[in-house]
């Protein structure tokens, strides 16, 4: 009886230090487990292992409001430049009789100066404008610069709408009318102004 006990009681112990042995085989292997670098999951693992959670999705920021606030400035600056181009393109000949004379008109050739409106043969056009009051005080500028008195101002005014064929509602400074050629030229000449001699017809 006494021998049987023992062969139990060595069974036991057997079994018990069996299960210790166990336990501390895989508590090594979990620490090993746990130290181990983690494998980056490919595709392949994740078809043949369904059981791997998929990469769960970064939950996406909200814009910054100074974003907006940029994008929004932006935004009017161009549509500012835009219409300002625009609106410049539209008048280009008010800015263009404002800061200069336009030269449209001067010396082309099927424009047709009626003989009828002058007392002679030529005249000589030096710059154009689109409105009146620009004209007139142009030439008023160059009779006063030239020291012509109010009688003797040779710096006049014109619509060239009403002594030519032309419909174009221009204004020319002009001097004249001269019976020779010559005549205009030698006063172009004087003025040292730009200017074109027309033979009116």
């Amino acid at each position: 009886m006494s021998d049987k006990t023992n062969d139990e009681k060595l069974r036991i112990l057997q079994e018990r230090l069996a299960t210790i042995q166990q336990k501390k085989e895989i508590q090594q292997e979990e620490k090993i487990q746990q130290n181990k670098p983690v494998a980056p999951v490919f595709e392949e693992e994740l078809v043949n292992h369904p059981n791997i959670d998929p990469i769960a999705k970064t939950p996406r920021q909200p814009r910054n409001n100074s974003s907006l606030f940029k994008y929004f400035i932006l935004s009017f600056i161009i549509l500012l430049v835009g219409y300002g181009g625009f609106y410049a393109y539209e008048n280009i000949d008010y800015f263009n009789s404002l800061f200069k004379s336009s030269n449209t008109t001067i010396g082309e050739d099927d424009i047709i100066y009626n003989k009828s409106s002058f007392d002679g043969n030529f005249i000589i056009i030096l710059k154009d404008f689109n409105e009146k009051e620009l004209a007139d005080a142009e030439a008023q500028s160059l009779n006063d610069e030239y020291k012509f008195k109010e009688e003797e101002k040779i710096f006049k005014v014109l619509q060239l709408s009403g002594v030519s064929n032309s419909k174009k509602e221009v204004f020319q400074i002009y001097i004249g009318s001269f019976n020779k050629e010559e005549e205009a030229n030698q006063n172009l000449d004087m003025t040292e102004l730009e200017g074109v001699v027309i033979e009116l017809q």
